[in-house]
């Protein structure tokens, strides 16, 4: 574990070196906040079948900008180049996990943002306190970390996925663009996911993409029995053991078609 520690330290420092770059990442959030809140914000106004009110958009789309950041992962590109272009060979050799060693460079990311935006997001709340209504409990606090904690494991888990397909393709670039559309609208990241027919709804609840943004957001704004609560967070892990397994399937089967030269 001591050499997972020294690689999360190190990314960790390295991270705090660039912290500007979190902060111009977090006002261009901003921007699409501000537009999907006001967006659907005139859609509630001039149409009563919509299942939100006014105070519930600018709660969901608040809670959305904190937990969309926190769970999103941008190793892909690392991990498809370095698998292209024969780099993975200098990882084989060393004595760790290929992908705990990136999820220990990714993770201190997500930390870093905490750390660097938690003022301004503070701030933003301040604003808008009165318009703003969250749940809270000591309970949902604590299910809502648990759910941040696998949402992200699920988004770097598929990341991952994509990337290991780079055994098998030359470019993986179209495959992620089209999933990560996908996967912001039925995380619930581009509109609430309320707004769906039933139908639509029921199907994205048993795809992994909903409890990495929708679940954690709507557990701090509605009300829940705990029996639901662990049945979401049963779901979540569940599609997190899943898919660690297929990872790991895909890794081995990958490897045996990998081939580099030099370097």
């Amino acid at each position: 574990m001591k050499k997972y520690y020294n690689i999360f330290k190190c990314a960790f420092m390295n991270q705090l070196e660039y912290r500007v770059n979190f902060i111009s990442s977090f006002l261009f959030s901003l921007f699409t906040f501000s537009v999907n809140t006001l967006l659907w914000l005139a859609v509630v106004k001039n149409n009563n079948t919509v299942p939100l009110a006014a105070n519930e958009i600018i709660s969901y789309y608040f809670v959305t900008l904190i937990v969309s950041n926190m769970t999103s992962t941008i190793s892909i590109y690392k991990i498809s180049d370095e698998i292209r272009l024969g780099d993975l060979n200098k990882h084989l050799l060393k004595p760790y996990n290929y992908a705990i060693y990136q999820l220990m460079l990714d993770l201190p990311k997500r930390i870093v943002f905490i750390f660097m935006n938690a003022l301004p997001l503070y701030f933003i709340y301040f604003l808008l306190k009165d318009r703003i209504n969250l749940k809270l409990s000591g309970v949902k606090f604590l299910f809502f970390i648990f759910f941040l904690v696998f949402g992200y494991l699920i988004n770097f888990l598929v990341d991952f996925l994509i990337a290991l397909y780079s055994f098998y393709f030359s470019k993986v670039t179209s495959l992620y663009t089209s999933i990560n559309v996908f996967r912001n609208i039925s995380a619930g990241v581009i509109f609430p996911l309320v707004v769906l027919p039933k139908t639509f709804f029921n199907i994205l609840k048993n795809m992994p993409f909903m409890y990495t943004n929708y679940i954690p957001t709507i557990l701090l704004i509605e009300n829940f029995n705990i029996d639901e609560i662990f049945r979401n967070l049963l779901k979540s892990f569940s599609w997190f053991l899943l898919l660690w397994i297929v990872c790991i399937i895909t890794w081995k089967e990958g490897l045996k078609k990998y081939s580099s030269y030099g370097g």
